[in-house]
């Protein structure tokens, strides 16, 4: 009789141990992690560690608020997210400001997320990818220029159709294109017949022409912003925007073997996209530079310096990570997961980015195409009927 009784009482403080465990595992998990890396400092006689005084339960994680001993050094406290991650198992992010915030997610980084789930947003924004946190957009009339970086078959490519996608269903009256194809127009090339597509360029003479354009279309609206007193476009009424995309940087960076003709053609060019990422800005043209395999020669100086959003995929060295985004990491990005990246802004952060296929962009896109005359290009040469700018 008392082991009949006995049952529902034992049961009962089972389920309590379990509801216990849920809530509390990681909390005590987290204060033995300090304890065995000792964060904390000495106060007084005594050594203190980090003090729990509050949780926030939120739908994606579980915040944990500690506030921290005085003078604890800011060393000790930069290896505790890696470590918290690999003893929890669960994406763990870290950070201190007055307070100690560890952030710790229900759900790791989908390997997929698809452009048709993300969310509608008005302004100059794409999305920029899904994490543990959900969607991230990026918005071009705050930070004008892009840098993409990644070896190929990782999501480079997918990821400016996602941005071209997402503008011209946003945007189809007031966004431009000008591309640079740099890889003979194997991508590009269909793009021309949309009718917010100005021009693809898809060699190094034709991106020189276009450029030269640019060049003077910056100084002509340049001159229209002095006349009204204009700074920035955003401020101003001017609805459209410029998006030069340049698809595989690296061809139009001087090389030794060349001849000096065409040395000074490609430094021109790289010259050009320098003064569009120091100006274009706020002159309403937006760069979105992409490359394969940074270095200090294919991803010009002025253009890494002024673009604040870096965006990169898996690279085979953590030297290219240094020159992509001033950080090592993009060398330690699955290799079996197409579109995950690292994303710097004022912070970096790990998402997955959307994955379009050809044909779906296709078909919400197919309405923009228009019939337009070929243009007959003679290399070397630039005429005034080889793009317009509005």
């Amino acid at each position: 009789m008392f082991e009949l009784l006995a049952i529902p009482v034992l049961s009962g403080a089972a389920a309590l141990y379990v509801g216990m465990r849920k809530r509390d595992v990681d909390q005590i998990s987290i204060q033995k992690v300090f304890k065995n890396l000792k964060v904390g400092a000495v106060e007084g006689k005594d050594f203190v560690y980090p003090k729990l005084i509050a949780t926030e339960k939120k739908d994606s994680h579980t915040r944990y608020i500690y506030r921290v001993p005085l003078g604890l050094p800011k060393k000790v406290l930069e290896p505790i997210q890696e470590i918290l991650s690999s003893t929890l198992d669960k994406p763990v992010e870290v950070t201190f400001k007055k307070w100690l915030y560890i952030d710790v997610f229900n759900n790791e980084i989908p390997k997929k997320v698809l452009y048709s789930d993300a969310p509608d947003k008005s302004g100059w924004v794409i999305p920029l990818g899904f994490n543990e946190k959900g969607w991230h957009f990026h918005d071009f009339d705050k930070t004008p220029h892009c840098t993409i970086s990644g070896t190929t078959r990782f999501g480079k490519t997918v990821m400016l159709k996602n941005m071209t996608t997402y503008l011209i269903e946003h945007h189809p009256d007031d966004v431009e294109f000008l591309i640079l194809d740099m890889k003979g127009g194997l991508e590009f090339s269909r793009y021309r017949d949309l009718r917010q597509v100005v021009e693809v360029a898809s060699n190094p003479y034709e991106a020189f022409e276009a450029l030269q354009i640019v060049q003077t279309f910056m100084a002509e609206r340049m001159l229209e912003f002095h006349k009204n007193g204009w700074s920035n476009i955003v401020d101003t009424p001017l609805k459209k925007r410029l998006f030069i995309i340049v698809d595989e940087g690296a061809q139009l960076a001087p090389d030794k073997f060349m001849s000096k003709e065409q040395k000074d053609m490609f430094g021109a060019c790289q010259h050009i996209l320098g003064e569009i990422a120091r100006i274009g800005g706020a002159l309403g043209i937006r760069l979105i530079f992409c490359t394969q395999y940074p270095t200090s020669d294919t991803l010009p100086r002025q253009v890494k310096q002024n673009a604040d959003l870096k965006i990169t995929y898996r690279l085979p060295a953590g030297y290219a990570s240094m020159v992509a985004i001033d950080d090592y990491g993009a060398e330690e990005l699955p290799s079996n997961i197409p579109g995950r990246a690292i994303i710097k802004t004022h912070e970096i952060r790990k998402m997955q980015t959307p994955f379009i296929s050809d044909s779906e962009m296709w078909n919400r896109l197919e309405v923009y195409q228009i019939a337009k005359p070929q243009k007959q290009k003679d290399r070397g040469e630039t005429r005034e009927d080889f793009v317009r700018f509005e």
